[in-house]
């Protein structure tokens, strides 16, 4: 699985969520998990937009 938007791989999430889970715990991490869906959804439909603007031009 490849990001192109960060250009990140999955080990490199993993590792992010797992130094998440080391520093603050397994309490926040649905919170985590919810808001970074919701970041992740707007930036995708960002650049739908932006991609779908360019292609009418």
């Amino acid at each position: 699985m490849h990001f192109l938007i960060l250009n990140l791989g999955f080990s490199e999430i993993a590792l992010v969520f797992i130094v998440y889970l080391i520093f603050f715990g397994p309490n926040n991490f649905p919170s985590l998990m919810r808001d970074f869906g919701r970041v992740f959804y707007k930036i995708k439909r960002s650049l739908s937009d932006l991609y779908r603007d360019f292609d009418l031009e």
